[in-house]
């Protein structure tokens, strides 16, 4: 399995044997990476469309939530504690976990009741900023943002 991230538009692709084929596309041509999540981003799962929604403004963690609805699925994606990102899967709860351990890149647990298409989306997200999740991530993101480019995402 192979996740490329490009930049000049922003694009993360998922290619993989056993799994359905992710993709995300930010059409604007950013010097940044990962690719960014907003209004504008077209996010593909096999051969469906996902919508994102997300309350950058909320406070808490469990209220800035990215909500990733695909097709009948509902799903969050959350930080529920420091370096751990999950997929949740509204009626069948967590569904992977990826932890960032000291001096490992990143470690994915995959739970029972995910499938392949959960796994995918789950993998896809690696290729995607993910700094809105937490109040202090976007914080230390729109003044790196500033610095760099004189845009922010406030």
């Amino acid at each position: 399995m192979t996740i490329i991230i490009t930049m000049g538009p922003q694009k993360a692709e998922l290619s993989s044997t056993t799994l359905p084929s992710a993709s995300i596309l930010h059409p604007e041509d950013r010097r940044q990476s990962p690719v960014t999540l907003d209004d504008k981003t077209y996010f593909v799962v096999g051969d469906q469309e996902a919508k994102i929604v997300q309350n950058r403004r909320a406070l808490r963690k469990e209220d800035r939530a990215l909500h990733i609805y695909l097709g009948d699925r509902h799903y969050e994606y959350l930080v529920p504690k420091f370096n751990v990102e999950e997929l949740r899967d509204t009626e069948r709860g967590t569904l992977l976990r990826m932890t960032s351990p000291p001096k490992v890149i990143s470690r994915v647990t995959v739970f029972p009741s995910a499938d392949p298409t959960d796994i995918a989306l789950g993998l896809i997200l690696h290729g995607a900023d993910t700094s809105g999740l937490t109040l202090a991530r976007t914080v230390t993101s729109n003044i790196w943002y500033l610095f760099n480019n004189g845009e922010g995402q406030l």
